[in-house]
């Protein structure tokens, strides 16, 4: 052994060079365990190293299948009104799309976190899309008198459930009934029910994706047992 300083010879059993005194830096190879050396392979060609949390989300792939799946469902829920089938079976697509992008066998809470993630997306899709099929309908095929018509049904449909729901409010009904007839009113409810709809499209991509997760976990004990 040579000083990394002054290059006088050293024993191996010192820590300090004997001529200038500086500290000696020593090196002992560890041995890789198997588990840790080896890569274990998951779905097609992927892979990953064991002991990586599985409830950390790997955001650049967990956005990028959301949005690969977020135009699909979201182009179904405005063309077919929102259904909770495929919106569901979004989520559990998700989780695995992402399993195969990363290796990754998720948690649980990363399950919620990317069938979140892709009910945001597809519920702006979804509405984006509702938007521009009004705005074609008024405009392009001119149905704005059977669009309002909707809209005014609707709004009366509200008040005759307010006057069931609370009798004491029967005075405002006709405030309630003339506001949901102009176009703040129209507004209003177009933006409620783009609202509910994605906040719908969350739960229900979210519990998806738990659910995939689940589908994924017995998945791989089945085939760990076989």
């Amino acid at each position: 052994m040579l000083c990394h300083r002054c290059s006088t010879a050293l024993n191996t059993s010192e820590s300090f060079c004997p001529h200038c005194g500086a500290p000696q830096l020593r090196y002992e190879p560890v041995e890789e365990t198997d588990e840790a050396a080896s890569v274990q392979t998951l779905g097609q060609g992927s892979s990953f190293t064991p002991g990586r949390d599985p409830g950390v989300v790997l955001w650049k792939p967990a956005i990028l299948t959301a949005a690969m799946l977020a135009l699909p469902v979201g182009i179904l829920s405005s063309l077919l009104d929102f259904g909770a089938l495929w919106v569901i079976g979004g989520g559990i697509m998700a989780i695995s799309l992402y399993r195969r992008r990363t290796g990754l066998m998720p948690a649980r809470s990363t399950g919620w976190r990317i069938g979140g993630l892709l009910g945001v997306m597809a519920a702006f899709v979804a509405n984006a899309a509702d938007g521009l099929t009004m705005v074609l309908k008024r405009y392009l095929l001119h149905n704005g008198a059977s669009i309002d018509r909707q809209f005014q049904e609707l709004g009366q449909q509200m008040t005759t459930q307010m006057a069931h729901s609370n009798p004491e409010a029967a005075a405002t009904i006709p405030w309630f009934l003339h506001f949901w007839l102009t176009p703040d009113g129209t507004a209003a409810m177009a933006l409620m029910g783009a609202a509910g709809s994605a906040l719908a499209m969350l739960l229900f991509a979210a519990a998806g994706g738990a659910i995939g997760v689940r589908i994924a976990g017995f998945g791989s004990r089945t085939a760990r047992s076989s």
